[in-house]
């Protein structure tokens, strides 16, 4: 996958492995947490609109992350989380 690169964010290539990138409208996506390596998985909610970002724990380590979620007008999804 070639780095992200995020408005916010510039392009930082260590996002990229926290990126999960969804090809059809589904109700769960993953990033993987980077404090534990751990591949988590979090709902989708597209009623919510197409940029949605709120802190979520990890159910592993407890470490708390910033989750983002991007949905394009092609229905694609990017996820990722940022350690609070």
């Amino acid at each position: 996958m070639p780095p992200f690169s995020h408005p916010d964010t510039g392009n930082d290539s260590s996002l990229a492995a926290h990126v999960d990138t969804i090809t059809s409208m589904n109700d769960e996506a993953t990033y993987i947490c980077d404090t534990c390596g751990e591949e988590i998985v979090v709902p989708i909610d597209p009623s919510a609109g197409s940029h949605q970002k709120y802190v979520e724990d990890c159910p592993v380590c407890c470490t708390p992350h910033v989750i983002h979620v991007e949905i394009d007008e092609d229905a694609d999804i990017q996820v990722w989380g940022e350690a609070e």
